[in-house]
């Protein structure tokens, strides 16, 4: 058993260094949450998404859960919010403020599951902040 699942996570990463450009890690972060949201890899980054009925706030930070410093983020970014059994995505753009990404997503609180992807830059490096949602309680 424990061969097997050695085998299925060497899999795993194998897949994820070659699937693409950018970097796109499905996995939770293994730190807790510093604004208690849901943490994601975005290796060389990591980031939160924090939920607050229709609002969403995304929190970038550097490997070690430091928050990347203003001047190394765009003013916007944009991402696309999806449903399981819809294949049409929706564009969605947060906007900085204070550095922190915002963004009114109406009606987002009562969607059971969706995933949200969005491209992120900085330091050189491109990568897919993903985040799928269960808000299954």
């Amino acid at each position: 058993m424990k061969m097997y699942l050695l085998l299925v996570l060497i899999l795993v990463s194998v897949n994820g260094f070659t699937s693409g450009d950018h970097h796109h890690d499905h996995e939770a972060a293994v730190e807790s949450a510093p604004h208690g949201g849901i943490l994601r890899n975005a290796l060389p980054f990591k980031a939160e998404l924090v939920l607050n009925q229709d609002q969403a706030k995304i929190y970038i930070y550097n490997k070690d859960l430091k928050p990347l410093a203003i001047s190394q983020l765009k003013a916007e970014i944009k991402g696309a919010l999806g449903f399981p059994k819809d294949k049409k995505k929706r564009e969605l753009v947060f906007k900085l403020k204070d550095g922190v990404y915002e963004a009114k997503i109406p009606g987002i609180d009562k969607v059971h599951r969706y995933d949200l992807h969005i491209p992120f830059e900085a330091e050189g490096t491109s990568v897919v902040l993903d985040f799928g949602v269960d808000n299954i309680h």
